[in-house]
This record gives C-alpha cells, structure tokens and sequence, in this order.
C-alpha cells in the first residue's frame, strides 16, 4: 500500500509506515532475485544440443529418455505420512508463501509401503490408483489413513538427489559440464535461444557443472529450489540422462547396465523400465 497527501496537508511519514514500507520493498526484492535462474549456469550453445535426440511415443519412457543407453529406471517420488515433529526420518515443512498454514513434519513413504498396506504388490504395469486408493481430498481424512499427501510432481526430492548424484558423480565426475533444459512451459527466466525439441516437449538448455546441479538438487525443500529443478540432465559425456517429468510424479534415468544396477541396489526405491512402458 501506498499512502499519497494532498497538497497542502504535509504529514510527516510515521515509523510504522516507514518500516512496513521497506520491509514490502524487501520482499519484493527477495521474489525477484529468487526467479532468476541461479548463477552457475552458462549460456549454452547450439552446438551444444546437436545429435541429441529423444523421440518416443507420448508419455512413454522413451518420450522422456533417448535410445541407445544399455538399461532405463523409473525413480517414483514418495508419499507423505505427516507425523509429530522431530520423528525420526520425518523431514520439515514449511508452508508455501501466502498459506495460511503451519509448519508440518511429514515422513516419506515408498509407493511398495503403501501396495503392502493394501494388499498388493507393485508390479510394471501396477494399477497406480489401485495401490494408492486414491481420494477425492489431497489430504488425508484422518489419521488413521495409510497417507497424507500424495508424491510431489515435477520434483527430485532432496534426499533422493543426495544418493542419486554420488552414482551420477562418481560416473561421470564433478567438474563434468551437463546440459540442463526446463521444459518451456516453466519459470521464463530459463527463456534462451538453444532448445531441445523431442516429439512432444521442448526444453530451454543452460550449460553447468554437474557438481553444481548436484548441490541445488540436494538443498532443503524451497520455492526457490523448486522453481528452478531442471526437467532434463544431460552430461557432456552422454554416459546417462535424467529426467524429471514435468506433469507426474518420477523421475526416470538412463545408462549403463552397471549404473542402473547400483541404483537398482541402492537404497532409494527404483524399478527397471523400457522405452516403451508407460512413463507414470
């Protein structure tokens, strides 16, 4: 707000109005620098796209992921328990900008917990509805539900960046420089000239070290940290490919049989896919 006088009726602005007044152009201020993409990443260049391709069906894996890679994985982002506060292996909440909420503690849940809970298994071709009894309510009715909330979309969540990019980096090294694209549709300060166009996305492209993307993944949840989660990974050494899927809730990666083997035997929930499976 803005408080105008009319002439002739000076007043002297009082402390109050002063402080509030800078503390909304702070405010301002911390928005618009949080929008800007972070300062690690570098113009790309469009040499730099040329020869990647992807260029599969509609919302199959291989509409996410490129061919030729010896084996493919699907990351499926957690469900969420809220529980008391300081639980063990419960992560910290805050709530997003204008929500009139509290502070929440919420322990993440494999999508196989919660098949179990029901009775079923996840398969390949697991009816994903089924597994989850899905709700009308994002949130749960009660306590006594099986869930809270339901997988994040379009997200990598911290602490699955955290194991996930030891394997990527010990892969293909720290300094390695990756392409990361956005689809197009997201935050427009990743708007640039250099694009990777596939069948049925298209991707704004910045240049960085992966050890960098690596360690804005694995930030603590945040606006700013959401806002800028690259949909696609691409190292200069092609050795793996990463995608975040903008509209679902996994993330899908391709590489070597020995890679996917680590992840598949890691500790993070993964199960092997093709091309041709659904992306979910």
């Amino acid at each position: 707000m803005v408080h105008l006088y009319a002439a002739g009726a000076p007043q002297k602005m009082r402390l109050r109005d002063h402080l509030l007044m800078r503390y909304r152009l702070w405010q301002h201020q911390r928005k618009w620098r949080e929008s800007e993409i972070p300062s690690f990443y570098k113009r790309a260049k469009h040499s730099d796209v040329e020869g990647l391709v992807i260029r599969g069906d509609s919302w199959t894996v291989g509409d996410f992921l490129p061919e030729g890679f010896e084996a493919y994985v699907q990351l499926p982002n957690p469900f969420w328990k809220i529980v008391p506060p300081n639980t063990e292996g419960a992560v910290h909440f805050e709530p997003e900008p204008g929500e009139n909420a509290e502070d929440q503690w919420a322990k993440p849940l494999r999508h196989s917990e919660i098949a179990e809970a029901h009775g079923l298994r996840v398969t390949e071709d697991s009816d994903w509805g089924a597994i989850c009894r899905a709700r009308d309510a994002q949130l749960a009715a009660s306590q006594n539900e099986v869930w809270s909330w339901p997988p994040h979309e379009c997200n990598i969540e911290p602490f699955v960046a955290e194991a996930l990019f030891q394997m990527l980096v010990s892969e293909s090294g720290p300094n390695c420089r990756c392409l990361s694209g956005q689809w197009e549709g997201g935050s427009a300060n990743w708007d640039t000239d250099v694009l990777l166009v596939t069948r049925g996305w298209s991707y704004f492209v910045w240049r960085a070290r992966l050890k960098h993307v690596a360690a804005w993944l694995q930030r603590p949840y945040s606006y700013e940290r959401d806002l800028h989660i690259p949909h696609i990974i691409w190292p200069a050494d092609r050795k793996w490919c990463l995608a975040t899927l903008y509209s679902a809730d996994a993330n899908l990666l391709a590489g070597s049989r020995s890679l996917i083997d680590r992840v598949l035997s890691s500790e993070l929930e993964a199960y092997s896919v093709e091309l041709t499976d659904t992306a979910s």
